[in-house]
């Protein structure tokens, strides 16, 4: 596979159904964003679903701790 540029990834996940957000972090870079929804969809059509949910709940776990959310 050759890497993915970010108008392919937006491009699959418009096709999905997943809203992306594009954001400036505080180092000023600009990054694309997907919600816990998102990633769920994505992780559905991954070739490994159960793994691409596991991963989820792992990413957003991290989150919530790191966080306190």
């Amino acid at each position: 596979m050759t890497d993915m540029t970010d108008a392919d990834a937006k491009a699959i996940c418009a096709a999905l159904g997943v809203n992306t957000r594009t954001i400036t972090d505080t180092f000023g870079r600009t990054l694309t964003v997907i919600d816990e929804e998102g990633m769920r969809i994505l992780a559905a059509h991954s070739p490994n679903p159960a793994r691409g949910q596991a991963l989820t709940d792992q990413i957003m776990a991290a989150a919530r701790e790191q966080y306190g959310l």
